[in-house]
Formats: structure tokens, sequence, C-alpha cells
């Protein structure tokens, strides 16, 4: 029934919660202790009055594991100090009048659970529990102001009185709600997060596969064809694939390194050893698809420094591109590849004289999207004068 967890090991926190009970028993307990064996009140009470004393001790070491309990328990043992009669002996000597045990100090153990239960029960039980807090404190109010004429009185205690435990009330259970909300908060934001982080490996998952794939495809259909009138190109075409395939692999392992435990630590040393592609790299991908059997032609400005996520957005964005010229575009399309810096933008443009359409937009298109916007850029595809044409305008 608990909200979240609170940051770093479980048992730190519940050491620091029995370090908390400890120190508050230490502190107030003997004083109540002490007050209630020399209270001059029933046996039956006394001990009533002792066991409600150590059950709110008690409540507070246990009220990180079960806040819930440990209010309700704290509750009763408030309500017994409540109801037992005034105490005497030389404590009420020493402060001048007869005193209800609900005064002693250990009943300040109740805002310490009611803070507990606001922090880290789920709805209705805060609001049920700040709802009992409130009923004690007027009981408590009308069992310290005697109406008889009696022991304490005076609007001025009174309205003292009133504000301070409405004052504590209200304060821990203020403070327990914005513990439990800002967990809520942090819970989110770390949800968010992982799914950003889904979609980034999402996006990789799929311009990885893809476009392997259609080297691939594209390789063992010509190998097809040619194997039978050409067979001493069979083993260059085999060797394409083979290394595509290869590639495909360590990009994947790393990826998947990612997502990985303590059985993936070779995925995860792939993961942090393998560069990924940027925009240097551009000029491979050309070529791997020229080797692939496209017409591709480069225009390129002379590579220089930019940003890794930009380059590596840049090599994706071309990437999709020509892997979807290979599955739209249609047979004999021939492509271009254009990157230049245009002012303080990188300018990535891939463009096609084939026929195909991609309407309504796929994965891939909005794939590149997503990655070009998450670097502050701006992406166009649409149908040319030519053909099709993808553009992106990143920032450098």
């Amino acid at each position: 029934m608990t909200v979240a967890a609170a940051p770093g090991p479980r048992w730190l926190g519940d050491v620091g919660q029995l370090a908390l009970a400890g120190v508050l028993a230490l502190t107030l307990l003997p004083v109540g202790w002490t007050s209630v064996t020399e209270g001059d009140v029933a046996t039956g009470w006394e001990i009533a009055l002792l066991v409600a004393l150590v059950t709110m001790h008690a409540a507070v070491a246990t009220a990180r594991r079960r806040p819930l309990e440990s209010y309700v328990a704290g509750a009763l043992a408030e309500l017994v100090l409540v109801a037992a009669p005034d105490l005497g002996g030389p404590t009420a000597a020493a402060a001048g009048s007869e005193y209800g045990p609900v005064l002693l100090p250990s009943s300040l153990c109740f805002f310490v659970l009611l803070y507990a239960v606001s922090a880290q029960d789920r709805r209705p039980w805060p609001g049920v529990a700040l709802g009992i807090a409130l009923v004690g404190c007027l009981l408590t109010v009308v069992r310290v102001w005697h109406f008889d004429g009696t022991g304490l009185q005076g609007w001025t205690w009174w309205l003292m009185v009133t504000t301070a435990t409405l004052a504590a009330t209200m304060a821990a259970w203020a403070l327990g709600r914005f513990r439990a909300t800002r967990a809520a908060w942090a819970d989110q934001v770390a949800d968010r997060a992982a799914a950003e982080e889904r979609q980034r490996i999402a996006r990789e998952m799929h311009d990885v596969v893809a476009h392997s794939l259609a080297v691939v495809v594209s390789h063992a259909e010509a190998g097809r064809m040619v194997v039978g009138q050409q067979p001493e190109r069979a083993a260059g075409i085999l060797d394409t694939i083979a290394n595509t395939g290869r590639e495909a692999l360590t990009e994947m392992r790393g990826l998947l390194g990612v997502l990985g435990g303590e059985s993936s630590r070779q995925a995860r040393y792939i993961a942090s050893t393998e560069p990924q592609p940027g925009l240097a790299d551009v000029e491979d991908l050309v070529e791997r698809m020229r080797a692939a059997g496209l017409s591709v032609r480069l225009e390129a400005d002379e590579s220089g420094q930019v940003a890794p996520a930009v380059g590596l957005t840049a090599y994706r964005v071309v990437q999709e591109a020509l892997t979807n010229v290979t599955r739209h575009a249609g047979p004999g399309a021939a492509a271009t590849v254009s990157v230049r810096r245009i002012g303080r933008q990188l300018q990535v443009e891939v463009s096609d004289d084939g026929v195909g359409t991609q309407s309504p937009p796929g994965r891939g298109l909005r794939g590149m999207r997503e990655r070009v916007a998450a670097v502050g850029g701006t992406l166009e595809a649409g149908p040319s004068s030519e053909g099709w044409r993808v553009r992106a305008m990143m920032p450098l």
C-alpha cells in the first residue's frame, strides 16, 4: 500500500526509523513512565497508561514498514491517554495542578505516525488519518480544558492549546503528503525517461534491422539471378551478406546491452567499446548501398566536427531514407545524398527519381522525425518534382 520506496537501500531506511524510535524513547519515555508510576492513579489505569506509552514508541519503530497499522495502534494508545484520569504526584505538584496524561511528552510520537501514514499510504487512508487526528485534537482540547472551573482554564490557554495541536497536526500531515507527491513525481519522471529510452532503442532497432535486411534481401535476389550466368560473383555477394549480418548483430548487441542485466556483460562491453556511427560514416554507408545494387550519388561538404548526437541522427536519416528507396522507389531508381552546412545548420537531403510513394507515413518516417526533433531540428518528407525527397535541417 505504499506509494514509493525511499531512495537508497531499504535496510538503510529501516535503520534510520529504528534510530528515530530509539531517540524518542530515550528522551520522552522516561519522563512519561515516571509521571505515570508516581501519578496516584488506580492500578488498572496505571497499567493501561504504561502499555499505551510503550505502544506509541513501538509504533514509531514499525511506521516505515507498516504505516497504517502503526498509526492505528498509536491512535488507540492516544485515546487511552485522553480517556485516563488526571495524574497527580510529584510532577503535578511541581506543575501546580493535576494534568491529563495526553500532555505527556510521548504524545508527540503521534505526529510521527501521522506523517508516516500520509507519506506512504495510498488514498483514502491519508485523508482518513487526518480526519481521525482532527477529532483527536478536539478531544484533547476538551480534555485539558476543565469546564467545571478547576485546573487549566481561561480562553488564552484554550486558544494556545487548540492552535498548537491543530498546527502540529496539519504540519505533520502536509509534510507527509508533500513527500508522497514528490515521490510520485519522481516516479513519473523515471517512467517518462524509461519510455523515451524505449522509443530510442526501438528507433535504433528499426534502423538497424530494416537497413540490414534490405541489403541482405537485395543481394540474395541479385545472387539468385546471376549465380547461373556468373557464378564467380556468388562469393562476393555472399561476403556482402555475411558482412552486413555481422554489422547488424554487433549493433543489436550494443542496443540489447542497454536493457540487459548480469547475463549481458559482454553485450554492455560491446556497447561501450563500439562507437556509434556519425557523419563521417555516411560515405561508407553510401558505398555499401552501391554494393547492394542501388545507384547512389553523394554530394557532401568537407566533414567537420559536429555534435555526436547530430552526427548519429544524420547517419540514421540517410540510412533510413536509402533503405526506403530500395523498398518503395521501384526498380532502377537512382538516389542522391546531399550533406551540406548552411549557416549554423546541417542539411541532410536524400532524393530519388523513383515512382514509389510513402503515404501514409510509416514507422521509419515517424522515427526520423522524432530523431531530428530530439536534436532540435526539423524534417520534411514527401513527393518532389522527380520522385521522393527527405530533407532534415539540424543545428550544428
